[in-house]
């Protein structure tokens, strides 16, 4: 088990904490409102999250929901319509594109 929760969810601390105490999964799942299965999926994950690296990675270059909102752009399409195309708000896709736009001239 991880020793550092600062990265964990809250969920997920809670589980580790009554663990120690001894509870089991059936307990556990009991005070959480969670089936015993999905509280030992949980506990797996958390073993699993102990041996990758947290910090992000460095992004050199827009997503490819940037690329293909600002093509869309270029090509003179309104927020409302790529929108549409891509599931999403107007509103959304305006605020995808000027955080890609500040991102890109930081």
């Amino acid at each position: 088990m991880p020793r550092d929760r600062e990265n964990l969810r809250p969920i997920e601390s809670v589980i580790l904490r009554m663990r120690e105490q001894g509870l089991r999964s059936v307990e556990i799942g009991k005070r959480i409102g969670k089936k015993p299965g999905t509280v030992d999926r949980i506990i797996e994950m958390i073993d699993y999250k102990e041996g990758i690296d947290s910090t992000p990675s460095d992004r050199s270059g827009p997503t490819p929901l940037e690329r293909t909102i600002a093509r869309l752009r270029d090509q003179g399409e309104s927020y409302g319509v790529i929108g549409n195309r891509l599931g999403r708000s107007g509103r959304n896709i305006r605020r995808i594109e000027n955080m890609a736009n500040m991102r890109s001239e930081a």
